[in-house]
């Protein structure tokens, strides 16, 4: 971290003018972020906490981006457990922490498997 602060410190003064920071610079702040945290980081390098966010999210976002395969997958659903019978129904909704979000409206009587239901949605990669 002093070495990155160093190099940092190095670029403010040898900088001309008002320029942003190289990202290479950008790029070991991020990494380190990842290890010791935001605000750790933000603080001990002395650049804006909104800025390395910004950047450590966008970092996360493209790696999960890159894990994920190009076509979505199709899920079976197993043996189906019933629902207490009601006259309304059922709904369950799921969201991931990425945003995916799964709704699914039953009628009075219909049966899902909810545990298989949830366990595939959470390992879902597209």
């Amino acid at each position: 971290m002093e070495q990155l602060r160093a190099r940092i410190e190095e670029w403010r003064r040898t900088r001309s003018g008002l320029c942003a920071m190289p990202e290479p610079l950008w790029a070991a702040a991020v990494a380190a972020a990842h290890e010791h945290g935001i605000y750790a980081v933000s603080r001990a390098l002395g650049v804006s906490y909104d800025s390395l966010e910004t950047r450590t999210g966008a970092c996360r976002a493209k790696a999960a981006a890159d894990k994920l395969p190009g076509a979505a997958t199709f899920v079976e659903i197993g043996s189906a457990l019933p629902f207490v019978s009601g006259t309304s129904g059922a709904s369950v909704e799921l969201t991931r922490d990425d945003g995916s979000k799964l709704a699914i409206r039953l009628a009075a009587g219909d049966a899902l498997d909810v545990v298989g239901l949830v366990r595939a949605f959470g390992d879902r990669r597209a």
